[in-house]
């Protein structure tokens, strides 16, 4: 990961200010967010999917429960990954035990939460029964960055992630991507520099964007150890 300018909030990579993460499938999403995971000042949480959708090679302490989690924190441990079977269902729980905890710590604890695939979690067009983790998701995307909590989300289709939720991201991280993505309504708006885009050297490297969609950084890629 390269030393990105100072953007107005503050340092991208550590900053408590949200970030999505998006690109085709194998382009460098997934590496970046390793590395964030493991290198992030913050105690970061990785809300990773059992089975054949699981990430593998997530650095952190392993856990499976909630109760899992509040053994992770009692232990001091800052890279936690959560093998969950109904990420759904758990994310609530994640929510409400970070927010607990940063109440109780005067909002002073650096956290953060990464979720991949995040489309499957909180999809744009949500059934009722997706709505309570739709819901959950744009609480920490619109409320914990009052708790110092950063929400990294990563998709490889982010017309299918709620759109509420994908605006609150401060910054976007853009890797190669399909075209018809790259001509949605959501994203045109967005105004992402694409010439960029498709300069990088290969589609393991990515532009950084603010909210404004102004490049941050032309040069993203991550250490080779986390690929």
């Amino acid at each position: 990961m390269t030393e990105t300018p100072i953007y107005d909030t503050g340092i991208p990579w550590t900053d408590g200010y949200n970030m999505a993460v998006l690109g085709k499938t194998q382009t460098g999403k997934t590496s970046i967010c390793r590395e964030l995971q493991a290198t992030s000042p913050r105690v970061s949480v990785w809300l990773n999917e059992a089975g054949i959708d699981r990430v593998d090679d997530v650095p952190g302490y392993t856990v499976q429960s909630i109760d899992g989690l509040r053994e992770a924190f009692a232990n001091n441990e800052f890279a936690i990954e959560w093998v969950s079977h109904d990420r759904q269902r758990d994310i609530l729980e994640l929510q409400k035990f970070l927010f607990g905890v940063a109440d109780r710590a005067d909002r002073e604890l650096m956290m953060q939460v990464i979720v991949d695939e995040v489309q499957d979690v909180a999809p744009q067009d949500a059934t009722s029964e997706d709505m309570e983790a739709v819901k959950t998701v744009r609480r920490f995307c619109k409320r914990g960055v009052k708790r110092n909590i950063k929400f990294v989300a990563i998709t490889q289709d982010p017309t299918a992630y709620d759109k509420q939720a994908l605006r609150q991201s401060e910054y976007r991280l853009i890797f190669d991507m399909a075209n018809e993505n790259r001509k949605s309504s959501v994203l045109r708006k967005m105004g992402f520099d694409w010439d960029a885009v498709d300069a990088t050297p290969d589609r393991y490297t990515g532009v950084l964007h603010d909210d404004s969609g102004t490049v941050l950084d032309e040069d993203v890629k991550a250490e080779a150890r986390f690929a």
